[in-house]
């Protein structure tokens, strides 16, 4: 039987539909499974309706990447200059390491929730972008950091929007 459901709970949407259609201010954003809606959302509005996410600017030189001043790899990066790319990072795609590894972002612990399975880390990155991790009991346990440690942040997966091009 063919139904239509309108929610604004997210989750809710995404655990009954088989399709889902997000729409903003009237207009379709994106029509996919929920699958694909939310580990490949194909506009910023998406990417940010679909759950918690990590918000850095970023700019494009000379074929690099650079978050803050950090260069980072980036598969399909834009030839040329661009300086008003957005790089959009959920808090469970990031990992915190003690030494610096390719693609880290240097960033000071400001405070750690680690009550429940999933422990909720707050950064604050040298460039002054505030940055959410989530991480796993067996992973916060191996790391030790404590409030005011410098860590190095490393994307595991990122999604950058350049105006009318997605990377």
């Amino acid at each position: 039987m063919t139904s239509i459901f309108v929610t604004h709970d997210q989750e809710e949407a995404l655990e009954v539909a088989d399709r889902v259609v997000v729409m903003n201010e009237g207009r379709i954003e994106q029509i996919g499974t929920p699958d694909e809606v939310y580990h490949h959302p194909a506009t910023p509005f998406v990417y940010q309706f679909l759950g918690n996410v990590n918000l850095f600017h970023c700019r494009m030189e000379e074929g690099k990447t650079y978050l803050a001043d950090t260069q980072i790899e980036v598969k399909g990066a834009v030839s040329g200059d661009v300086n008003e790319a957005k790089v959009y990072i959920r808090p469970h795609l990031l990992d915190i390491n003690q030494n610096a590894v390719n693609n880290s972002i240097r960033a000071r612990v400001k405070f750690i929730n680690a009550a429940g399975p999933v422990v909720k880390v707050e950064l604050m990155s040298e460039s002054g972008d505030p940055i959410q991790v989530e991480l796993s009991q067996e992973r916060y346990q191996q790391l030790k950091f404590i409030k005011n440690d410098l860590v190095y942040v490393t994307p595991k997966e990122m999604k950058i929007f350049v105006k009318d091009y997605t990377i």
